[in-house]
């Protein structure tokens, strides 16, 4: 048995590289009370201080070599003087069995670093193939309502506004054994135009019109430009096509995209609930108030609608998305609502400070509460709030 056999593992990971992150959290307050700030001088201290910094981006990260003259490099000194300081330099760090000394709480950093750039990755990745397939639909919803006569631009068609044309066409894509294909009725008759692309099913995202769209009952002859008929005065399909229209006019009105489509299951759950207009844009109002509040540059989407309306109605019926949550028992539906956000702060001992923004408050919460990356793509995905 070797001496190597003898220590510890290397406290983070060989692959552990944070590298293009520059930042290193720094716990003040348990720097402040530690032996390194009772004990050093201060050539000592900032030497330390800067091996710190080094160890972040080694790699792997939070470790430094065992090796005098690279130490005395990494902290800008001649040799002789790196050794007058070199003990209380290196307190706290530990050599382990990869030859390297590792300092305990940046290593622990460090792998949280590590942890959430993965997840900050695999959301990014989630929303480029969400892209991706919305590009795809896109390009098959174009072709198919070509065919039936109708000609949108390519440029400042909103995908919404898209959908709804197709929808009043009798078109709508659906996925067959991991393929797209578009299916066209138009005055009752049938075909299926089949997409050269393909994807996976059951994503979730939403980037599929999987609802059965009525028939037009406009030819194309007789409506060669593609100015399709507005919806019947009354019933639940009209009043959510409606209420899309109100919604996407109000966001650009704020310069925003809007993302409203009249299949929209909670835009048909309003109408069926006997929602209003003037409810509905009170609902909006407090939308917007929220994203200035926590300075979000999003649009506003049908979740958090969803989930204001209810405070709203001069009488319930809408159930909210905080309200499937808790009927579902979900464990972070605290993270929904800002009650439920500063509920979830004062059960952890944390409350937001004066003069504290909202989003710092935020997140202090939900470090604290252990919220992910991947928790709030799933929130997102679920109920349609970002949180």
């Amino acid at each position: 048995m070797t001496d190597f056999d003898q220590l510890p593992a290397p406290l983070t990971p060989p692959d552990c590289n944070l590298r293009g992150l520059p930042f290193m959290p720094l716990h003040t307050e348990r720097l402040l009370d530690s032996d390194m700030m009772a004990l050093s001088t201060g050539e000592e201290f900032k030497t330390a201080l800067r091996l710190w910094c080094k160890s972040w981006n080694q790699e792997p990260a939070a470790s430094l070599p065992d090796d005098d003259r690279i130490l005395a490099h990494l902290a800008g000194k001649e040799l002789p003087a790196w050794r007058k300081v070199k003990d209380m330099a290196l307190r706290g760090f530990v050599k382990c069995s990869d030859g390297r000394l590792y300092h305990p709480v940046i290593a622990q950093e460090a792998i949280n670093a590590m942890q959430r750039r993965e997840e900050h990755q695999a959301a990014k990745d989630g929303d480029n193939e969400r892209k991706r397939e919305e590009r795809e639909d896109r390009k098959l919803l174009f072709a198919a309502l070509r065919d039936v006569g109708v000609v949108l631009p390519a440029k400042g068609t909103s995908t919404s506004h898209l959908r709804e044309v197709a929808a009043s066409r009798g078109i709508s894509i659906i996925v067959t054994e991991g393929h797209k294909s578009v299916t066209v009725t138009p005055n009752g008759s049938h075909k299926e135009s089949h997409g050269a692309v393909t994807a996976k099913t059951g994503t979730g995202t939403g980037t599929y019109i999987k609802e059965e769209a009525a028939a037009a009952e406009l030819s194309r002859e007789g409506d060669p430009v593609g100015n399709f008929p507005p919806p019947p005065a009354a019933g639940v399909e009209s009043t959510a096509a409606h209420f899309a229209q109100l919604l996407d006019r109000w966001e650009r009105e704020r310069g925003k995209a809007g993302a409203f489509h009249p299949g929209d299951p909670l835009l048909l759950a309003w109408a069926d609930a006997g929602v209003t207009n003037a409810e509905l844009q009170a609902a909006h109002t407090k939308a917007v108030k929220r994203r200035v509040r926590a300075n979000d540059q999003a649009p506003v989407n049908v979740g958090l609608l969803d989930a204001i309306l209810p405070e709203v109605r001069v009488k319930p019926g809408v159930t909210s998305a905080v309200a499937r949550a808790e009927t579902r028992q979900d464990p972070a539906a605290w993270a929904l609502t800002w009650s439920g956000l500063v509920a979830q702060g004062a059960g952890l001992g944390i409350a937001q400070e004066q003069g504290e923004l909202d989003p710092n408050f935020k997140a202090r919460v939900h470090a604290a509460a252990g919220l992910t990356d991947a928790d709030r793509a799933r929130l997102f995905a679920d109920y349609g709030v970002r949180v």
